[in-house]
């Protein structure tokens, strides 16, 4: 062949085979490291579900980025934590409790978090990246704030629990009914508090008559994601209490700029492209926020309730 026509043929394949490729941006500014993208979400109550909506989500985001987007579900923070400080994984959606863990060991910093659209303490109609923490109980209950629960056997949704647990032990705490360094049993008594495995085992108990009380984030009782409605009718809000950081899309420390850039964009662009979806997998749309301001209650209400006696 004319050494001139083999030139030009093969100059012209080269052109079509790259215009075939997909988008490389994100490999190109990061030395070609980065060849895929490993998200780890927490699993809720209907896996089912949850998994229809990980493939939505990881399909869009693949045809965003031009890459690969691999969604697992952890059974745990410890796990998320490891597998980003061991690059395994890219990007976990965590609560701010856990946010403050991986920013304190530099291995993932928050990329984005959650707005939420709740009622303050006050009544006062709220849209933002926090939510509120409610005390509830059965409808003929005489309870009208979590002072009437003194004494009172309670359900805490678990140990680890920001809504659940964290931010109403120092609701506790703000309102002069605990002092750092006692034990939550001197105000609920001895032997009257439950720790569940989630918001749905926490409020079992009070359905079943074995709690006055149960401590869980607001949408547990304003959506339908976690009871039905007959279990909803039965159930009031005694308090609410706050705020509570939005959970978070944190990611790790050695991720390249321009890869947590496209990945900042695109969970945006969905969030407010795909409301359902978004709504579904998160609570709300997603929103840039200040780190620091996002985790200084979070960090104030640890510091007080490690205090409290086991």
């Amino acid at each position: 062949m004319n050494p001139f026509f083999y030139f030009l043929l093969s100059g012209i394949l080269l052109i079509i085979s790259c215009s075939q490729e997909p988008d490389k941006s994100l490999l190109d500014d990061a030395n070609f490291t980065v060849s895929s993208i490993n998200i780890a979400l927490k699993p809720n109550k209907n896996l089912h579900a949850q998994r229809e909506d990980e493939k939505i989500l990881g399909n869009i985001l693949t045809q965003k980025l031009g890459l690969p987007v691999n969604i697992t579900t952890p059974s745990s923070k410890s796990i998320i934590e490891a597998g980003l400080a061991n690059k395994t994984i890219d990007l976990g959606y965590v609560s701010s409790s856990d946010a403050i863990s991986f920013a304190d060991n530099n291995v993932a910093e928050i990329l984005v978090a959650g707005n939420h659209e709740s009622l303050t303490p006050d009544g006062k109609e709220y849209v933002g990246p926090f939510y509120f923490s409610v005390w509830l109980s059965l409808k003929e209950k005489p309870y009208s704030s979590v002072k009437d629960l003194k004494g009172k056997r309670v359900a805490f949704a678990s140990r680890t629990s920001t809504s659940g647990f964290l931010i109403p032990s120092w609701d506790l705490i703000k309102r002069g009914l605990l002092s750092e360094g006692e034990n939550l049993s001197s105000f609920f008594g001895e032997n009257n508090i439950f720790y569940g495995n989630g918001y749905v085992s926490a409020v079992e108990q009070v359905l079943g008559g074995k709690a006055e009380a149960a401590a869980v984030s607001y949408y547990v009782f304003e959506k339908d994601k976690h009871l039905t409605p007959e279990q909803r009718k039965r159930l009031k809000v005694i308090q609410r209490q706050g705020p509570v950081a939005s959970h978070t899309f944190c990611v790790r420390s050695s991720l390249p700029t321009k890869a947590r850039n496209a990945l900042q964009n695109a969970l945006l662009e969905l969030s407010n492209n795909q409301k359902e979806l978004s709504q579904s997998l998160f609570g709300g749309t997603l929103a840039i926020v200040d780190p620091i301001e996002h985790l200084k209650a979070p960090r104030e209400a640890k510091r007080a309730v490690n205090t409290l006696q086991n």
